[in-house]
């Protein structure tokens, strides 16, 4: 269990706001890194290969592959319990998900925490996206849960909503062993040690290529409503064959040979009842996020924006004034020089 003297994290006043984003429900999907031709290294096999396409389990074996408790997670485990149990056993990560957390919404933030010459800065953003962990059989997948087009669930067309609107599977794991309270225990060190697409930094270094025998997992954390994950990655951009001209002189990104960066991943339980949203005003200066609506009473489907801000309720609703529910609270990075201070 977390004590009080933990140190806090210096990024999360990034997910504090990411969080205010998402918990109105309004969450959008995240843009998909670009398709275009790899150029695959020695050190790259098989990184974006997707470990689904091999031959599909045979369903008799399940049951033979869930081993017992102890014999995954042994007496030289590291624990570490809060949302999820987190498990530290040599090199393995392992993830003991509650019951009752299966099926539940976590914000997922992806940040470069430390970034090479040339790409942006330290602590810049990757995405957020909303993420829910599934069991099916003896399987848990991670879904990536989309909120851009949405429909009253009593209205008809919500059907066809949710047809052209599936979730996507981000990665399935299998359940290496069940713990008393049947919590499925799986191994999520390919989650942060391999490059998985909606969570990677290729589009941001503009690399070609990821090096998994130079990528690893830095720290895990594990809070009451909150994992967050510390993980190094390294990306490889092949050397130019002639001289840039023109656009690809400008194109900028990482320099070619290789760049590693830390990533940060914070996971983060959203609430259970979600927050009011707020409609945007333009005469107003507030962020915003798009969402099409298609329970609206209009004879289209109309682009409804939502301002991003945080959740401020009183703690007594009849007072004119009022200490809130939870006070907005910002994180300062250690690495500030104290001039805002």
């Amino acid at each position: 269990m977390m004590s009080s003297t933990r140190p806090v994290l210096p990024y999360a006043c990034v997910l504090l706001v990411a969080l205010a984003m998402c918990v109105a429900g309004i969450a959008t999907a995240q843009p998909q890194p670009p398709d275009e031709p790899e150029t695959p290294t020695a050190s790259a096999e098989g990184d974006l290969a997707d470990d689904d396409a091999s031959d599909p389990p045979d369903d008799d074996d399940d049951e033979d592959d869930i081993q017992p408790y102890e014999d995954v997670i042994t007496d030289e485990a590291e624990s570490d319990e809060g949302v999820f149990i987190v498990h530290r056993l040599n090199d393995k990560v392992f993830y003991e998900i509650p019951p009752a957390e299966l099926g539940r919404e976590f914000l997922w933030v992806s940040q470069i925490a430390r970034t090479t010459e040339g790409v942006g800065y330290g602590g810049q953003s990757l995405g957020n996206r909303v993420v829910r962990w599934e069991r099916r059989g003896d399987r848990v997948l991670l879904k990536s849960v989309s909120y851009a087009i949405v429909a009253d669930e009593a209205d008809p067309i919500a059907a066809a909503v949710a047809s052209a609107n599936n979730d996507t599977i981000v990665k399935a794991f299998d359940i290496e062993a069940l713990s008393d309270q049947d919590a499925p225990v799986i191994d999520v060190t390919s989650l942060f040690e391999s490059e998985v697409p909606e969570f990677s930094a290729r589009t941001q270094l503009q690399a070609r290529g990821f090096a998994a025998d130079r990528s690893f997992v830095e720290e895990v954390l594990a809070f009451p409503r909150n994992i967050e994950v510390r993980t190094t990655h390294t990306y490889t951009r092949p050397v130019p064959t002639t001289p840039p001209t023109g656009r690809q002189a400008r194109r900028g990104g990482m320099r070619p040979g290789s760049a590693t960066v830390l990533l940060h991943y914070s996971m983060v339980k959203l609430p259970e009842r979600p927050m009011q949203p707020r409609l945007f005003d333009e005469r107003v200066g507030y962020f915003s996020v798009r969402q099409v609506d298609y329970s609206q009473d209009e004879h289209r489907s109309p682009n409804r924006r939502y301002i991003t801000r945080w959740r401020l309720e009183k703690q007594d609703p009849e007072a004119a004034v009022s200490d809130p529910v939870t006070p907005i609270t910002y994180w300062i990075d250690p690495g500030d020089s104290g001039e805002m201070g």
